[in-house]
């Protein structure tokens, strides 16, 4: 049952002294585990042809799953179903006047890609395994790639905003008349750091700095919580929630705290505030969705997907290790995506939470 009264660090700070007292430790999943984590995502949702298959959205493939699939291929060491993603990506996705990628394909539709707007969160993954595969194989080809991207992330999606440069989610459709409509999720630290030695430029520190910023401010409701989607003011750089999709914390929102612990902001306010509002849940029984302004929360638990990100979260900010779901629980290409996510970001940040002194962990 989730509780959910009035969270506070104070309940925190207590699980943590609960977890040092039992000497939880974080450790990391043997090869092989990880090894049986990524074929299991590979063989349920990758064609022979390297399309990722959402077999929650009608069998489509969007340019975020070919870009995670790709960042998996190479943390798994899988050469020959990374050629295979990039390939079809390159074809089937291209766009005539940059390396972005539209943002999905329909198989079977008289136009298999109706809409050739990008989405950024594909080009970050995309362009983040693709810098990450340069070095792992050695490969000029990939490097060139990897800087294309990122050169047209700067080119085609950065808005000079007034407190800073905005990420767009995609090259078109979210600027409006009064505000600028922004996805927090979509801020993936590691992979502006990865794609900023490829087109050198002061941009990219700034774009961090504004998107920790949006992530900060950008919070609603009772338990101050990151929105799916936001809106910025033109003006004063206010956020809002943005006018349009559902006012929800939930599927898209689930990877500002993923994405913030990966890049070891464990101090974040978003972070910390999710830590608190899921560490009143019962273990594995994070809800689906919170509603931003009536606070109601989803009368049932969250996919896979957000349990694993929720285990991360708290095992993030108390310095214990989660107990992450496995890929094989979902049924769905979007939380299994997730849950293999979750299992890298542990893996890396795991470590370094190990060896944190007690009184180091992110409270404050």
């Amino acid at each position: 049952m989730v509780r959910h009264g009035a969270p506070t660090r104070r309940f925190l700070l207590a699980l943590a002294a609960g977890a040092a007292v039992a000497g939880a430790q974080p450790r990391r999943a043997s090869a092989s585990a990880d090894a049986a984590e990524w074929d299991n995502f590979r063989r349920r949702f990758i064609t022979l042809d390297g399309r990722v298959v959402d077999n929650g959205n009608a069998g489509a493939t969007h340019s975020e799953g070919q870009g995670a699939a790709m960042l998996f291929a190479v943390r798994y060491d899988d050469r020959a179903t990374f050629d295979r993603l990039l390939r079809f990506s390159r074809q089937a996705l291209r766009r005539p006047d940059d390396a972005l990628l539209a943002w999905r394909y329909q198989p079977g539709a008289a136009v298999p890609v109706a809409d050739l707007n990008n989405a950024t969160d594909g080009d970050l993954l995309g362009g983040w395994a693709l810098a990450e595969a340069a070095s792992r194989w050695s490969s000029g080809e990939y490097r060139r790639l990897a800087a294309q991207v990122a050169r047209d992330v700067l080119r085609r999606l950065v808005l000079a905003h007034a407190d800073g440069p905005l990420l767009l989610p995609g090259a078109e459709g979210f600027l409006k008349p009064d505000h600028v409509v922004v996805n927090p999720g979509y801020f993936m630290p590691n992979a502006l750091r990865a794609l900023a030695p490829l087109a050198p430029s002061p941009v990219w520190t700034a774009l961090e700095s504004m998107g920790r910023q949006v992530t900060d401010r950008a919070r609603f409701g009772r338990w101050r919580l990151p929105a799916d989607w936001v809106a910025l003011s033109r003006g004063d750089g206010r956020p809002m929630l943005a006018p349009g999709p559902a006012p929800r914390c939930s599927y898209d929102a689930v990877r500002v705290p993923l994405h913030l612990a990966w890049s070891g902001s464990v101090a974040a306010p978003a972070l910390v505030a999710l830590a608190e509002f899921w560490a009143e849940a019962e273990p594995g029984a994070a809800p689906a969705w919170v509603d931003l302004r009536s606070n109601l929360i989803a009368p049932y638990r969250g996919d896979v997907g957000i349990q694993a990100v929720a285990q991360l979260t708290v095992a993030t900010v108390l310095g214990r290790a989660p107990a992450l779901p496995r890929v094989e629980e979902a049924t769905l290409y979007y939380p299994a995506a997730l849950a293999l996510q979750a299992r890298m970001a542990w893996q890396d940040i795991g470590p370094r939470i190990a060896a944190a002194p007690a009184d180091g962990l992110a409270l404050t």
